[in-house]
């Protein structure tokens, strides 16, 4: 049997690695000259089994208010709103606020957790099986509060993760800077902090690119900028892609494209509920090994993930929802450039900043698509927002049981895109 794999971003290639061991005949279709190219190259780099949380929650309708309300009075902030004449856009604002009740967002944290836990045991054995290195880290993230009110709200979170069997750690702000010093010169800022032990941190497209060469090796054939045209159907079933080098032929397609399958999809009369939520990064150098973070922190003040990759950092906030461009200036970094000076004054070259924008797959509820449409060899692996290296590798192995007609590890019916489709 042949399968087609449409993106080869870190949620496609890993469905190929999964569909590779099930032993199908696998080849991926980029429109780029490389993988992990576009929504994958630039996140944040955390790997959160313990806390993939949906952005719809109670509250947000009124902090998306005010962030929009600082963005467009110059404040940095960790959301902007460009309204447009789209009905795509406000569809999706729609079915995005009905999550936001305390009953729904209960719902889908379990279902993104669940999710999120059984991806990462997915992760670690592909990577002990083939012994890849991608700058990762092991040791625990470490989420930061500003605030008492923060603090206090992480209290409140802790209940949660007792109840789902989560380690985590209440700090103090001593006990941030003891596990990582390269807070020594924010310690006055620091209310405290909320250490998740299970985290991991790592260079997701390091990953994604030594995991393809790996599966190439394997015999699964990688068909670089390679723009699908249209998606022919027949009969309920798809019959092939149409390529500028002709039409590509297999007995089953899954489509990994991230925003993109928006688009392809809806000539077919798909339409998914993806929206691309902009989202900023900069990467900085290490200027000092002890003055710069060991892991992966979150600014929850600022809404900004940083990580240490290598001998570089990664500072990742601010979501833009209405652009599906992926320009950037300085000022859209701002507030990333902010947390990062402010937590690791001495350990970033902030003279030597590379800035990066791309387009997080977003779905109402926060928890990806991942199973079959209405077409009969047509499936989906899309949808994981800002959550794809972090949920990546078990949706991958789920869309492969699936295809292969095999009872999935975990619950996954609720993640089938017939919920929204």
């Amino acid at each position: 049997m042949r399968i087609i794999v449409l993106g080869a971003g870190i949620v496609g290639v890993t469905t190929a690695y999964f569909l590779q061991q099930k032993g199908y005949e696998v080849t991926v279709v980029e429109r780029q000259p490389q993988v992990a190219a576009e929504t994958s190259v630039g996140n944040a780099g955390h790997v959160c089994p313990s806390y993939a949380t949906p952005w719809a929650a109670p509250g947000m309708p009124g902090k998306s208010l005010k962030w929009s309300l600082q963005s467009w009075f110059g404040i940095e902030s960790a959301l902007r709103f460009t309204p447009r004449m789209d009905s795509h856009q406000w569809g999706w604002l729609k079915q995005f606020l009905a999550q936001c009740t305390p009953e729904r967002y209960a719902v889908n944290k379990a279902r993104m957790g669940r999710l999120a836990r059984y991806s990462h045991t997915q992760l670690k054995q592909i990577r002990e099986r083939l012994n890849i290195q991608y700058e990762q880290t092991t040791g625990g993230n470490l989420q930061l509060f500003r605030t008492q009110e923060g603090l206090d709200n992480a209290s409140l979170s802790t209940k949660v993760l007792a109840e789902a069997g989560v380690a985590f750690e209440l700090l103090d702000a001593d006990g941030c800077v003891a596990f990582d010093p390269g807070l020594h010169a924010a310690r006055g800022e620091l209310k405290g902090g909320l250490l998740l032990p299970m985290d991991e941190t790592g260079n997701c497209p390091l990953f994604a690119r030594a995991l393809a060469a790996w599966l190439q090796t394997q015999g699964v054939e990688f068909k670089m900028s390679t723009t699908v045209d249209a998606i022919e159907f027949a009969g309920g079933s798809i019959t092939g892609l149409r390529t500028a080098g002709g039409t590509l032929k297999a007995d089953a397609y899954v489509v990994a494209c991230a925003s993109a399958s928006v688009p392809m999809l809806q000539p077919l009369g798909l339409s998914l509920p993806i929206y691309p939520v902009k989202g900023y990064a900069i990467t900085v150098p290490v200027a000092d090994a002890g003055s710069a973070p060991r892991s992966g922190v979150m600014d929850e003040y600022y809404k900004v993930a940083i990580t240490r990759m290598g001998d570089n950092i990664r500072a990742a906030g601010t979501a833009e929802i209405g652009s599906w461009d992926t320009t950037v200036t300085p000022r859209d970094c701002a507030t990333a450039i902010k947390s990062l000076k402010s937590l690791y004054p001495q350990g970033a070259d902030l003279a030597r900043i590379e800035y990066w924008a791309g387009l997080r797959p977003m779905t109402p509820d926060g928890a990806p698509l991942i199973g079959h449409t209405r077409f009969a060899n047509l499936y989906l692996n899309a949808g994981h927002g800002s959550n794809g290296w972090t949920t990546a590798c078990g949706s991958s192995r789920l869309i492969a049981d699936k295809i292969a007609g095999v009872a999935s590890e975990i619950e996954s019916g609720d993640l089938s895109p017939q919920r929204v489709i």
